[in-house]
């Protein structure tokens, strides 16, 4: 019988995954998202000990059924990583929401950041059109949900692909429908990216920092929000990913990686 991995902490259980050796990557999800880093995982876990979860309110996490606040995912990878005993500083990389809990995190708890990765996200954000979206498919089918998530996480080249590759179409949709995000944990998870502004504390981020963004981008549109980090945050520089969405890591996950290993071996010891 296979063990799941479960941490629980106050009521909440946690799915975690830890593999690999070295220094600690942990790795955020974003909205609705169970684990966004399926493209990342088997490439940095041959070079580093990787950690990542589901965050509260998806997939095999408990989902209170409750607003969350930034707080609260940020205290439960908080707790997680003393549970596993992590004690030295964290290489931490988030995208979209998970983007926004790392700022948080890092705000919170600065002395145990010793990189981080600012992936498709913002330093504030309003879900409103997010949330509207899943009422609006509350109806759908599963294959109809993860159409309609796919023609806007992806650019029109990666559209292109998938109808092409039917072997990673159904990988991704196999993803998407085990343990269905439904509709009342998206409201419950966006309460905390309607609660979540870092603009006027990006000052006090002193670690080093990447940004990355795709320029196709049509969840959290346009390259201003990741500029704008880039213009407050000190010491960061910013990556474009050229021609593709929201869901980038996906789409070029071989560039991505690349471009991550680059920036945080900089930073191991």
């Amino acid at each position: 019988m296979i063990k799941i991995p479960i941490f629980k902490h106050n009521d909440v259980e946690l799915f975690y995954l830890k593999e690999g050796k070295g220094e600690p990557l942990v790795l955020i999800s974003g909205l609705g998202s169970k684990m966004s880093w399926d493209f990342q995982i088997p490439f940095f876990k041959e070079k580093m000990m990787v950690i990542s979860l589901h965050n509260r309110g998806v997939g095999k996490s408990s989902r209170p059924n409750f607003p969350y606040t930034m707080d609260m995912f940020v205290d439960d990878i908080k707790n997680l990583l003393e549970h596993l005993n992590i004690k030295k500083k964290i290489h931490l990389c988030g995208i979209s929401m998970g983007g926004m809990i790392v700022q948080n995190y890092a705000l919170k708890y600065p002395n145990s950041v010793k990189s981080l990765v600012l992936c498709a996200t913002a330093a504030k954000h309003n879900p409103k059109s997010l949330i509207e979206a899943q009422e609006l498919m509350q109806n759908f089918s599963p294959e109809q949900k993860f159409k309609t998530r796919v023609a806007a996480l992806f650019s029109r080249p990666f559209k292109k692909i998938l109808r092409q590759d039917k072997a990673l179409y159904k990988k991704l949709e196999q993803e998407f429908m085990e343990d269905p995000t439904t509709l009342q944990d998206y409201v419950n998870q966006g309460a905390a990216i309607t609660g979540h502004n870092t603009t006027n504390d990006l000052d006090k981020i002193k670690q080093p920092t990447l940004i990355l963004v795709g320029d196709d981008d049509r969840i959290i549109p346009t390259l201003e929000h990741s500029r704008m980090l880039h213009e407050k945050i000190p010491n960061s520089k910013l990556e474009i990913i050229l021609n593709t969405g929201h869901g980038f890591n996906t789409e070029k996950a071989e560039e991505v990686n690349f471009i991550l290993w680059n920036f945080i071996k900089e930073h191991l010891e």
